[in-house]
């Protein structure tokens, strides 16, 4: 990353020229300001207010960005984060865009201007230049979810492995009319998307587009499911893969208020097996994920990448999902 001494020598000035015009100093002209602040533009550089971090001691804070907290799969995964990044001397902001890329592009900003150290990004759908650049110098590290086109690491499950299984669980129970429920929009590159998409042409089974649920989040996204069931009663799955647990929580409650039987009439498959799983009637099958182990070793990653160490030493965790069976399909 470029520093005040790069600026001052694009702009041709001194070092304390650059200094003034960032504290805006009436002793520099407004030509010269110009100048460094063209250099700035050009050369990507974001001045630093903090003492400490001109110390080059660094803020010691660490950043993770996050959909929805009120998801409680993003609660669990910070709660894994933050209780790493303390164990490492490091402080976490949570920092929550409600799905506005405008509010992900001000946090990413953040560790530009150095007022974090790194960033954890749980769920990223572009990949832009800033973001690919702060990945190759270790300053952000993708967790979760990234479903551009951009073959950039990630720590995560197999998406699409995770999701093949539960909809082939489903088949396998007698089911070929599914549905499929996500929080973002249809994108061939969402893993789980194509894992489902992958069970049904193996067993031979078209998928009907008009069952593709997209924004669907929460327990409130669940009920609008079922009354979307309850409008279109002559034509309609007799199965949905849903995005998470609360998804799946909400599609039980609202079907048990319109007489649709679970799993009789619909049988509901969950995603992250939340402790909520199991006290719905009837409990949710669900695919585990392995919030806790994603959570630590993002952390430990970004933090070793930080402090400029090597990250072979770190033990890669087993990051295998697992279809839990119980009484929803």
């Amino acid at each position: 990353m470029a520093s005040i001494e790069d600026v001052a020598k694009k702009a041709k000035v001194s070092v304390t020229t650059v200094s003034r015009t960032l504290n805006d100093h009436p002793y520099v002209s407004d030509k010269t300001k110009k100048k460094i602040y063209k250099a700035m533009e050009d050369l990507n550089y974001y001045p630093n207010n903090v003492a400490q971090q001109l110390r080059g001691k660094g803020s010691k804070m660490i950043g993770v960005i996050i959909s929805y907290i009120t998801n409680p799969f993003f609660a669990y995964l910070v709660d894994a984060i933050e209780t790493t990044a303390l164990e490492l001397g490091y402080h976490l902001v949570v920092m929550q865009t409600r799905g506005n890329q405008a509010m992900e592009k001000f946090y990413i900003e953040m560790v530009q201007k150095k007022q974090l150290d790194g960033i954890i990004i749980t769920n990223l759908e572009d990949a832009t230049k800033e973001v690919t650049a702060l990945i190759e110098e270790g300053k952000i590290v993708l967790c979760n979810r990234f479903i551009g086109n951009e073959k950039l690491p990630v720590i995560h499950i197999d998406e699409a492995e995770a999701s093949y299984k539960g909809t082939e669980y489903l088949i396998e129970q007698g089911h070929t009319n599914i549905a499929f429920c996500t929080g973002n929009v249809m994108n061939p590159q969402d893993h789980r998307f194509r894992g489902f998409l992958k069970a049904l042409e193996d067993h031979q089974l078209a998928f009907n587009e008009e069952w593709f649920f997209p924004r669907t989040l929460g327990i409130n996204g669940g009920k609008n499911f079922v009354q979307w069931l309850v409008e279109h009663p002559d034509d309609r799955p007799t199965a949905v893969f849903s995005n998470g647990d609360e998804v799946a929580a909400g599609m039980i409650s609202e079907a048990r208020k319109h007489q649709i039987r679970v799993p009789e009439d619909l049988a509901v498959l969950g995603f992250d097996d939340q402790p909520m799983a199991v006290l719905t009637s009837p409990e949710i099958t669900t695919i585990r994920q392995p919030i806790q182990q994603m959570g630590e070793y993002a952390t430990k990653v970004l933090i070793a990448k930080i402090e400029k160490k090597e990250i072979d030493w770190l033990e890669i965790p087993d990051l295998k999902t697992e279809l839990i069976i119980r009484e929803s399909v």
